[in-house]
C-alpha cells in the first residue's frame, strides 16, 4: 500500500538524498 507524506516530510526526504514521487489529487478542480 501506498503513503503519503506531507510537504515537510518530503523536503526532509530530498535532503536525505532520497526520490520521492509527487502525485496530484485526482479530485482537485483544473
Amino acid at each position: 500500500m501506498s503513503q503519503l507524506n506531507t510537504i515537510p516530510e518530503a523536503i526532509e526526504a530530498i535532503r536525505r538524498g532520497e526520490i520521492i514521487i509527487v502525485v496530484d489529487d485526482e479530485d482537485r478542480e483544473n
